[in-house]
């Protein structure tokens, strides 16, 4: 933070396909978009992301748009994240959807570190694949690999690789046919197990969205989402952004629209 408390980029580098927009400061959170410039991620890319939030700094990372995944005829696409929150800082990570398309094959690996006293939001979105252009579920391979360090335990650690070719999707497209998917973390000490928040988030499931919320060992939850469609999952996220931005005070690095 500089000296009259706003959080500002101390240092930042990057090069293709990634590039960082003019970062914006509301008053409470600065906001940062990570913008692809190509058409999308290709067969041998290899995207690299290294974001450290330090004490009093207040950050909210988004994506402009869904980023797509193309075919891949051989080789494959991959990305590793390394995100680390330090004591009284704020971070929230909540892109736009991963879209795969027909053939496509896609690796992701994320190190999430939070000291005692940090807060993150973290929410990876999944789409089935292009519906409107028949392409339900028409990926070759998606994988993705998550640890969560919270105080120097190992918070979570989770790891799904999904092959439409074999059994792997079988649970989820019996619930929805054209499954669209999230999966995240809330770290935060502001809200008990008591919280109305908790019950307002657990709430959110019905039929057209199926909600989980469960509490991680150390601290936080994780939050799991499985819709029918686009439409109830975006309902339900805003659903869910408009939940933790009236009760966390970080409120504008919680919400995006």
């Amino acid at each position: 933070m500089d000296a009259i408390g706003r959080s500002y980029l101390s240092r930042q580098s990057f090069n293709a396909p990634f590039h960082l927009s003019k970062s914006y400061w509301d008053g409470r959170t600065l906001t940062v978009q990570m913008i692809n410039p190509t058409a999308g991620i290709l067969s041998g890319d290899r995207l690299c992301s290294d974001v450290k939030v330090e004490p009093g700094g207040r950050l909210s990372l988004t994506t402009p748009s869904a980023t797509r995944v193309y075919t891949m005829p051989e080789g494959r696409a991959e990305a590793v994240q390394n995100f680390s929150v330090a004591g009284g800082a704020r971070l929230s990570f909540v892109p736009s959807m991963l879209v795969p398309h027909r053939h496509s094959r896609y690796h992701q690996a994320s190190r999430l570190t939070v000291e005692r006293g940090g807060e993150l939001l973290y929410l990876d979105t999944l789409a089935p694949g292009r519906v409107a252009h028949g392409e339900s579920f028409q990926y070759t391979e998606l994988k993705y690999e998550l640890e969560l360090y919270w105080d120097g335990h190992l918070n979570a650690r989770e790891c799904y690789h999904l092959r439409p070719g074999d059994d792997s999707l079988i649970p989820v497209r019996r619930l929805f046919p054209h499954a669209y998917w999230i999966s995240g973390y809330l770290i935060t000490e502001q809200l008990t197990d008591s919280h109305p928040a908790i019950a307002a988030i657990r709430e959110l499931h019905c039929a057209e969205a199926f909600v989980g919320l469960s509490r991680l060992p150390y601290a936080g939850w994780s939050i799991k989402i499985i819709a029918r469609d686009s439409c109830a999952l975006n309902r339900t996220l805003a659903s869910l952004r408009y939940i933790l931005s009236h009760v966390l005070q970080f409120a504008a690095g919680f919400s995006r629209t």
